[in-house]
Protein backbone atom coordinates (compact mmCIF):
# COMPACT_ATOMS: atom_id res chain seq x y z
CA UNK A 1 0.00 0.00 0.00
CA UNK A 2 1.26 3.44 -1.08
CA UNK A 3 2.21 5.66 2.16
CA UNK A 4 -0.84 8.38 0.92
CA UNK A 5 -3.27 5.59 0.56
CA UNK A 6 -1.93 4.38 4.15
CA UNK A 7 -2.18 8.10 5.42
CA UNK A 8 -5.64 7.97 4.23
CA UNK A 9 -6.59 4.56 5.66
CA UNK A 10 -5.36 5.57 9.10
CA UNK A 11 -7.48 8.93 9.29
CA UNK A 12 -10.39 7.34 8.27
CA UNK A 13 -9.67 4.61 11.19
CA UNK A 14 -9.36 7.45 13.38
CA UNK A 15 -12.76 8.97 12.21
CA UNK A 16 -14.69 6.11 12.58
CA UNK A 17 -13.56 5.32 16.62
CA UNK A 18 -14.84 8.74 16.95
CA UNK A 19 -18.05 8.73 15.38
CA UNK A 20 -18.82 4.72 16.81
CA UNK A 21 -17.31 6.10 20.01
CA UNK A 22 -19.99 9.02 19.73
CA UNK A 23 -17.05 11.53 20.63
CA UNK A 24 -16.81 15.07 18.87
CA UNK A 25 -14.25 16.14 16.28
CA UNK A 26 -11.33 17.90 18.65
CA UNK A 27 -7.92 18.38 18.82
CA UNK A 28 -8.00 17.07 22.38
CA UNK A 29 -9.85 13.67 21.24
CA UNK A 30 -7.88 13.57 18.33
CA UNK A 31 -4.42 13.62 19.85
CA UNK A 32 -5.50 10.67 21.95
CA UNK A 33 -6.60 8.44 19.55
CA UNK A 34 -3.13 9.46 17.44
CA UNK A 35 -1.29 8.70 20.36
CA UNK A 36 -2.93 4.97 20.37
CA UNK A 37 -1.51 4.81 16.49
CA UNK A 38 1.76 5.86 17.47
CA UNK A 39 3.95 2.99 15.97
CA UNK A 40 2.15 3.34 12.83
CA UNK A 41 2.42 6.56 12.19
CA UNK A 42 6.28 6.88 13.30
CA UNK A 43 6.75 4.33 10.42
CA UNK A 44 4.71 6.34 8.17
CA UNK A 45 6.83 9.54 8.63
CA UNK A 46 10.12 7.43 8.29
CA UNK A 47 8.51 5.73 4.53
CA UNK A 48 7.20 9.47 3.65
CA UNK A 49 11.23 10.89 4.74
CA UNK A 50 12.13 7.73 2.28
CA UNK A 51 9.36 9.32 -0.73
CA UNK A 52 10.37 12.97 -0.24
CA UNK A 53 13.90 12.43 -0.77
CA UNK A 54 13.11 10.69 -3.42
CA UNK A 55 11.39 13.40 -5.04
CA UNK A 56 13.94 16.34 -3.53
CA UNK A 57 11.85 17.23 -0.53
CA UNK A 58 14.14 15.37 1.81
CA UNK A 59 14.00 18.65 3.91
CA UNK A 60 11.04 18.77 5.17
CA UNK A 61 10.56 14.38 5.43
CA UNK A 62 13.25 14.14 7.48
CA UNK A 63 12.59 17.24 10.02
CA UNK A 64 8.89 15.19 10.70
CA UNK A 65 10.49 11.73 11.07
CA UNK A 66 13.42 13.77 13.16
CA UNK A 67 10.85 15.37 15.29
CA UNK A 68 8.96 12.21 16.09
CA UNK A 69 11.80 10.01 16.48
CA UNK A 70 13.12 12.34 19.52
CA UNK A 71 10.00 12.83 21.46
CA UNK A 72 9.30 8.95 20.86
CA UNK A 73 12.73 8.50 22.34
CA UNK A 74 12.05 11.23 25.37
CA UNK A 75 8.72 9.51 26.33
CA UNK A 76 9.35 6.04 26.17
CA UNK A 77 12.98 5.80 27.32
CA UNK A 78 13.67 8.40 30.20
CA UNK A 79 15.71 6.22 32.28
CA UNK A 80 17.82 5.98 29.14
CA UNK A 81 17.80 9.73 28.69
CA UNK A 82 18.81 10.43 32.50
CA UNK A 83 21.54 7.24 32.27
CA UNK A 84 23.07 9.01 28.78
CA UNK A 85 22.60 12.41 30.80
CA UNK A 86 24.69 11.50 33.53
CA UNK A 87 27.37 9.67 31.08
CA UNK A 88 27.89 12.48 29.18
CA UNK A 89 28.44 14.55 32.32
CA UNK A 90 31.37 11.99 33.11
CA UNK A 91 32.75 12.35 30.45
CA UNK A 92 33.16 16.34 31.11
CA UNK A 93 34.33 15.26 34.28
CA UNK A 94 37.28 13.14 33.06
CA UNK A 95 38.21 15.95 31.21
CA UNK A 96 38.89 18.41 33.57
CA UNK A 97 42.13 17.55 34.37
CA UNK A 98 43.23 19.15 31.20
CA UNK A 99 40.78 21.95 30.78
CA UNK A 100 43.16 25.22 31.62
CA UNK A 101 42.70 28.84 30.93
CA UNK A 102 40.33 30.85 28.59
CA UNK A 103 38.54 26.58 27.97
CA UNK A 104 37.54 26.71 31.89
CA UNK A 105 34.54 28.95 31.44
CA UNK A 106 33.27 27.29 28.69
CA UNK A 107 33.78 23.75 30.24
CA UNK A 108 31.86 24.66 33.18
CA UNK A 109 29.39 25.90 31.27
CA UNK A 110 28.74 22.86 29.09
CA UNK A 111 29.06 20.61 32.10
CA UNK A 112 26.21 22.85 34.00
CA UNK A 113 23.79 22.57 30.54
CA UNK A 114 24.84 18.90 30.26
CA UNK A 115 23.57 18.29 34.04
CA UNK A 116 20.34 20.79 33.66
CA UNK A 117 19.33 18.80 29.79
CA UNK A 118 15.52 17.82 29.69
CA UNK A 119 15.42 16.65 26.39
CA UNK A 120 17.44 14.24 23.91
CA UNK A 121 17.14 17.16 21.24
CA UNK A 122 19.54 19.37 23.30
CA UNK A 123 21.35 16.48 24.27
CA UNK A 124 22.62 16.26 21.04
CA UNK A 125 23.52 19.50 20.35
CA UNK A 126 25.69 19.38 23.81
CA UNK A 127 27.65 16.28 22.15
CA UNK A 128 28.68 17.95 19.80
CA UNK A 129 29.80 20.73 22.09
CA UNK A 130 31.94 17.62 24.12
CA UNK A 131 33.48 16.48 20.94
CA UNK A 132 34.72 20.05 20.64
CA UNK A 133 36.18 21.21 23.49
CA UNK A 134 37.69 17.46 23.80
CA UNK A 135 39.42 18.12 20.56
CA UNK A 136 41.01 21.33 21.80
CA UNK A 137 42.32 19.54 25.04
CA UNK A 138 43.93 16.69 23.64
CA UNK A 139 45.58 19.85 21.25
CA UNK A 140 46.79 21.50 24.04
CA UNK A 141 47.59 18.66 25.62
CA UNK A 142 49.95 17.55 22.83
CA UNK A 143 51.36 20.67 22.55
CA UNK A 144 52.18 20.79 25.76
CA UNK A 145 53.91 17.54 25.55
CA UNK A 146 55.93 18.41 22.41
CA UNK A 147 57.03 21.34 24.61
CA UNK A 148 58.56 19.09 27.24
CA UNK A 149 60.48 16.55 24.26
CA UNK A 150 61.67 18.98 22.85
CA UNK A 151 63.21 20.74 25.93
CA UNK A 152 64.04 17.41 27.31
CA UNK A 153 66.33 16.55 23.61
CA UNK A 154 67.81 19.75 24.08
CA UNK A 155 69.07 19.37 28.20
CA UNK A 156 70.22 15.92 26.72
CA UNK A 157 72.61 17.50 24.27
CA UNK A 158 73.70 20.52 26.71
CA UNK A 159 74.42 17.82 29.50
CA UNK A 160 76.66 15.87 26.43
CA UNK A 161 78.01 18.87 25.85
CA UNK A 162 79.32 19.18 29.59
CA UNK A 163 80.31 15.71 29.33
CA UNK A 164 82.46 16.24 26.65
CA UNK A 165 84.18 19.57 28.42
CA UNK A 166 84.71 18.10 31.66
CA UNK A 167 86.55 14.57 29.85
CA UNK A 168 88.49 16.70 27.86
CA UNK A 169 89.79 18.94 31.01
CA UNK A 170 90.17 15.60 32.21
CA UNK A 171 92.28 14.18 29.84
CA UNK A 172 94.20 17.99 30.12
CA UNK A 173 95.29 17.17 33.48
CA UNK A 174 96.47 13.70 32.66
CA UNK A 175 98.84 14.89 30.06
CA UNK A 176 100.02 17.18 32.97
CA UNK A 177 100.51 14.35 35.17
CA UNK A 178 102.13 12.65 32.59
CA UNK A 179 104.57 15.52 32.04
CA UNK A 180 105.52 16.09 35.44
CA UNK A 181 106.34 12.82 35.97
CA UNK A 182 108.67 12.45 32.83
CA UNK A 183 109.66 15.73 34.11
CA UNK A 184 111.11 14.86 37.52
CA UNK A 185 112.44 11.49 36.32
CA UNK A 186 114.61 13.56 34.22
CA UNK A 187 115.69 15.90 36.62
CA UNK A 188 116.25 12.92 39.57
CA UNK A 189 118.80 11.13 36.57
CA UNK A 190 121.07 14.03 36.40
CA UNK A 191 121.24 14.87 39.91
CA UNK A 192 122.34 11.20 40.39
CA UNK A 193 124.82 11.26 37.58
CA UNK A 194 126.59 13.91 39.30
CA UNK A 195 126.59 11.87 42.48
CA UNK A 196 127.83 9.01 41.20
CA UNK A 197 130.83 11.36 39.20
CA UNK A 198 132.03 12.73 42.85
CA UNK A 199 131.59 9.12 43.86
CA UNK A 200 134.10 8.17 41.26
CA UNK A 201 137.21 10.61 42.68
CA UNK A 202 137.30 12.16 39.04
CA UNK A 203 139.49 15.38 38.80
CA UNK A 204 138.43 18.61 39.76
CA UNK A 205 137.78 19.86 35.89
CA UNK A 206 136.25 16.94 34.63
CA UNK A 207 133.93 17.31 37.70
CA UNK A 208 133.23 21.01 37.25
CA UNK A 209 132.85 20.30 33.08
CA UNK A 210 130.30 17.39 33.81
CA UNK A 211 128.25 19.34 36.75
CA UNK A 212 128.04 22.20 34.29
CA UNK A 213 126.85 20.15 31.36
CA UNK A 214 124.17 18.87 33.63
CA UNK A 215 122.86 22.22 35.09
CA UNK A 216 122.46 23.51 31.77
CA UNK A 217 120.45 20.58 30.73
CA UNK A 218 118.59 20.96 34.03
CA UNK A 219 117.96 24.06 33.17
CA UNK A 220 117.08 24.11 29.92
CA UNK A 221 114.60 21.23 31.30
CA UNK A 222 113.23 23.48 33.63
CA UNK A 223 112.62 25.88 31.38
CA UNK A 224 111.21 23.78 28.69
CA UNK A 225 108.74 22.52 31.61
CA UNK A 226 107.92 26.50 32.45
CA UNK A 227 106.72 26.70 28.94
CA UNK A 228 104.66 23.81 28.54
CA UNK A 229 103.10 24.27 31.96
CA UNK A 230 102.51 27.76 30.88
CA UNK A 231 100.81 26.40 27.53
CA UNK A 232 98.47 24.25 29.74
CA UNK A 233 97.71 26.61 32.38
CA UNK A 234 96.39 28.72 29.05
CA UNK A 235 94.34 25.56 27.75
CA UNK A 236 93.04 24.54 31.36
CA UNK A 237 91.44 28.42 31.55
CA UNK A 238 90.17 28.19 28.40
CA UNK A 239 88.54 25.15 29.21
CA UNK A 240 87.49 25.91 32.77
CA UNK A 241 86.12 29.70 31.58
CA UNK A 242 84.33 27.43 28.67
CA UNK A 243 82.78 25.37 30.77
CA UNK A 244 81.95 28.64 33.59
CA UNK A 245 80.44 29.95 30.77
CA UNK A 246 78.39 27.13 29.52
CA UNK A 247 76.87 26.02 33.33
CA UNK A 248 75.61 29.83 33.54
CA UNK A 249 73.64 29.43 29.93
CA UNK A 250 72.61 26.15 31.08
CA UNK A 251 71.63 27.35 34.76
CA UNK A 252 69.91 30.42 32.62
CA UNK A 253 68.01 28.51 30.34
CA UNK A 254 67.14 25.81 33.51
CA UNK A 255 65.71 28.84 35.25
CA UNK A 256 63.85 30.26 32.35
CA UNK A 257 62.23 26.66 31.76
CA UNK A 258 61.59 26.45 35.60
CA UNK A 259 59.98 30.00 35.26
CA UNK A 260 57.75 28.91 32.25
CA UNK A 261 56.60 25.48 34.56
CA UNK A 262 55.83 27.27 37.78
CA UNK A 263 53.43 29.59 35.15
CA UNK A 264 51.96 26.51 33.50
CA UNK A 265 51.66 25.02 36.92
CA UNK A 266 49.62 27.64 37.73
CA UNK A 267 47.50 28.14 34.93
CA UNK A 268 47.08 24.22 35.27
CA UNK A 269 46.24 23.81 38.83
CA UNK A 270 44.70 27.30 39.73
CA UNK A 271 41.15 28.55 38.79
CA UNK A 272 41.35 31.48 36.84
CA UNK A 273 38.61 33.37 38.38
CA UNK A 274 38.68 32.64 42.22
CA UNK A 275 42.26 32.19 42.46
CA UNK A 276 42.05 28.95 44.65
CA UNK A 277 42.85 25.22 43.08
CA UNK A 278 40.76 24.46 40.67
CA UNK A 279 39.20 21.01 39.36
CA UNK A 280 42.64 19.42 38.04
CA UNK A 281 44.32 20.21 41.00
CA UNK A 282 41.49 18.09 43.01
CA UNK A 283 41.64 15.43 41.51
CA UNK A 284 45.41 14.99 42.23
CA UNK A 285 44.66 15.33 45.52
CA UNK A 286 41.57 13.34 46.56
CA UNK A 287 43.88 10.64 45.34
CA UNK A 288 46.83 11.59 47.15
CA UNK A 289 44.84 11.79 50.26
CA UNK A 290 43.26 8.31 49.74
CA UNK A 291 46.59 6.68 49.31
CA UNK A 292 47.67 8.62 52.55
CA UNK A 293 44.54 7.78 53.89
CA UNK A 294 45.43 3.39 52.89
CA UNK A 295 48.91 3.70 54.12
CA UNK A 296 48.48 5.38 57.11
CA UNK A 297 44.99 5.65 58.30
CA UNK A 298 45.33 9.50 57.95
CA UNK A 299 41.77 10.75 58.01
CA UNK A 300 39.92 13.05 56.15
CA UNK A 301 36.82 14.81 55.33
CA UNK A 302 35.13 16.24 52.46
CA UNK A 303 33.07 19.81 52.48
CA UNK A 304 30.61 20.39 49.22
CA UNK A 305 29.64 23.87 48.96
CA UNK A 306 27.11 25.35 46.55
CA UNK A 307 25.64 28.65 46.61
CA UNK A 308 22.76 28.85 46.09
CA UNK A 309 19.79 30.44 43.63
CA UNK A 310 23.35 31.24 41.52
CA UNK A 311 21.44 31.43 38.00
CA UNK A 312 19.06 33.97 39.79
CA UNK A 313 22.08 36.33 40.83
CA UNK A 314 23.67 35.94 37.05
CA UNK A 315 20.00 36.78 35.78
CA UNK A 316 18.83 39.66 38.04
CA UNK A 317 22.22 40.99 38.68
CA UNK A 318 24.72 40.12 35.91
CA UNK A 319 27.08 37.33 35.23
CA UNK A 320 30.01 39.89 36.53
CA UNK A 321 27.89 40.19 39.67
CA UNK A 322 28.08 36.49 39.92
CA UNK A 323 31.54 36.48 39.03
CA UNK A 324 32.22 38.81 42.18
CA UNK A 325 29.70 37.09 44.03
CA UNK A 326 32.12 33.31 43.46
CA UNK A 327 34.91 35.19 44.25
CA UNK A 328 34.12 36.68 47.88
CA UNK A 329 32.53 33.23 48.69
CA UNK A 330 35.68 31.34 47.80
CA UNK A 331 37.92 33.90 49.88
CA UNK A 332 35.16 33.51 53.09
CA UNK A 333 35.30 30.05 52.94
CA UNK A 334 39.27 30.04 52.57
CA UNK A 335 39.15 32.32 55.77
CA UNK A 336 37.74 29.36 57.41
CA UNK A 337 39.77 27.13 57.06
CA UNK A 338 43.24 26.26 58.08
CA UNK A 339 46.53 26.90 55.71
CA UNK A 340 46.84 23.05 55.52
CA UNK A 341 43.32 22.33 54.33
CA UNK A 342 42.79 22.00 50.70
CA UNK A 343 40.41 24.13 48.69
CA UNK A 344 39.13 23.86 45.06
CA UNK A 345 36.56 24.99 42.49
CA UNK A 346 34.92 22.20 41.80
CA UNK A 347 33.01 23.57 39.11
CA UNK A 348 30.35 26.32 38.10
CA UNK A 349 29.55 28.02 41.46
CA UNK A 350 30.53 24.50 43.58
CA UNK A 351 33.29 24.56 45.93
CA UNK A 352 35.23 21.81 47.90
CA UNK A 353 37.11 21.62 50.90
CA UNK A 354 39.65 18.21 52.08
CA UNK A 355 39.89 18.55 55.55
CA UNK A 356 43.11 16.48 56.74
CA UNK A 357 42.73 14.88 60.44
CA UNK A 358 39.04 15.83 60.58
CA UNK A 359 36.38 13.91 61.10
CA UNK A 360 32.69 13.92 59.73
CA UNK A 361 31.39 15.45 63.16
CA UNK A 362 33.96 17.86 63.06
CA UNK A 363 34.09 18.93 59.45
CA UNK A 364 29.98 19.78 60.02
CA UNK A 365 31.22 22.20 62.47
CA UNK A 366 33.53 23.77 60.29
CA UNK A 367 30.36 23.84 57.47
CA UNK A 368 28.46 25.50 59.92
CA UNK A 369 30.44 28.12 60.42
CA UNK A 370 31.62 28.61 57.39
CA UNK A 371 27.34 28.85 56.59
CA UNK A 372 26.92 31.31 58.67
CA UNK A 373 29.52 33.81 57.78
CA UNK A 374 28.17 33.97 54.53
CA UNK A 375 24.78 34.21 55.69
CA UNK A 376 25.58 37.51 57.62
CA UNK A 377 27.60 38.61 54.73
CA UNK A 378 26.37 41.59 52.75
CA UNK A 379 27.06 41.20 49.21
CA UNK A 380 26.85 43.88 46.85
CA UNK A 381 27.46 45.00 42.95
CA UNK A 382 27.35 48.49 42.18
CA UNK A 383 25.73 50.13 44.83
CA UNK A 384 22.94 47.24 44.67
CA UNK A 385 23.18 44.98 47.81
CA UNK A 386 21.91 41.29 47.69
CA UNK A 387 21.55 37.72 49.83
CA UNK A 388 23.51 35.11 49.59
CA UNK A 389 23.42 32.03 51.15
CA UNK A 390 24.94 28.19 50.60
CA UNK A 391 23.84 24.59 50.51
CA UNK A 392 26.78 22.66 52.20
CA UNK A 393 27.70 18.35 51.92
CA UNK A 394 29.74 16.74 54.54
CA UNK A 395 31.49 13.34 54.06
CA UNK A 396 34.33 11.63 55.47
CA UNK A 397 36.75 9.07 54.21
CA UNK A 398 36.03 4.98 54.88
CA UNK A 399 37.55 1.78 54.31
CA UNK A 400 35.63 1.08 51.58
CA UNK A 401 36.55 3.94 49.33
CA UNK A 402 39.23 2.68 47.05
CA UNK A 403 38.05 5.57 44.03
CA UNK A 404 37.89 9.09 44.55
CA UNK A 405 34.13 9.14 43.09
CA UNK A 406 33.00 6.98 46.06
CA UNK A 407 32.96 9.93 48.43
CA UNK A 408 32.53 12.72 46.14
CA UNK A 409 29.00 10.85 45.31
CA UNK A 410 28.21 10.83 48.94
CA UNK A 411 29.18 14.66 50.10
CA UNK A 412 27.48 15.26 46.36
CA UNK A 413 24.69 13.91 47.44
CA UNK A 414 24.63 15.52 51.09
CA UNK A 415 24.99 18.84 49.43
CA UNK A 416 21.42 18.10 47.12
CA UNK A 417 19.74 16.84 50.23
CA UNK A 418 20.92 19.96 51.60
CA UNK A 419 19.33 21.88 48.46
CA UNK A 420 15.91 19.87 48.31
CA UNK A 421 15.41 20.36 52.06
CA UNK A 422 15.28 24.46 51.76
CA UNK A 423 18.64 25.07 51.27
CA UNK A 424 21.13 27.39 53.57
CA UNK A 425 21.85 24.56 55.25
CA UNK A 426 24.31 21.39 55.80
CA UNK A 427 23.85 17.90 55.50
CA UNK A 428 26.56 14.78 56.54
CA UNK A 429 26.38 11.37 54.96
CA UNK A 430 28.92 9.23 56.01
CA UNK A 431 26.86 5.41 54.92
CA UNK A 432 29.82 3.51 53.18
CA UNK A 433 26.79 1.49 51.41
CA UNK A 434 25.37 4.48 49.51
CA UNK A 435 27.37 4.83 46.61
CA UNK A 436 24.65 4.69 43.89
CA UNK A 437 24.55 7.01 41.03
CA UNK A 438 22.93 9.86 41.67
CA UNK A 439 19.73 10.78 39.29
CA UNK A 440 20.30 13.60 37.00
CA UNK A 441 16.69 14.79 37.05
CA UNK A 442 16.67 15.17 40.94
CA UNK A 443 19.87 18.16 40.83
CA UNK A 444 17.96 19.73 38.21
CA UNK A 445 16.60 23.20 39.07
CA UNK A 446 18.58 23.68 42.53
CA UNK A 447 20.62 26.19 41.23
Amino acid sequence: MKTIEFLSQLVIDTLRQLHSENKPLTNATLSELLASREEKLLSLFLVMGEDFKEKGLSLQGEKIACATLKKTANEIAPDHFSWLQYSFSKILESLAPLVKGEKESQYSQLLKETKECGSLASLSKIANDISSIADSVITASLEYMAYTNDFMVELSKDIYKVEEQVLSYKSLNRHAHDANSEFNDKIFSDTQEIRNMFALGKSLEDTRNMVTSKLNTITKAIEAKRKYDAVLLQKADRKISDLQNNVKTYSKEILQVKERADTLEKEIMLDELTGINNRRAYDLQIRKSLRRYQKDKDTFSLILIDIDHFKKVNDEYGHRAGDKCLVETAKLIKGSLRKKDFLARYGGEEIIAILHGINAENAQIVAEKIRLRIEKTHFSFKDRVFPVTVSLGVTEVLPGDTDPEIPFIRVDTAMYRAKNEGRNSVRVITDLLFCKIPNADSKAGHL
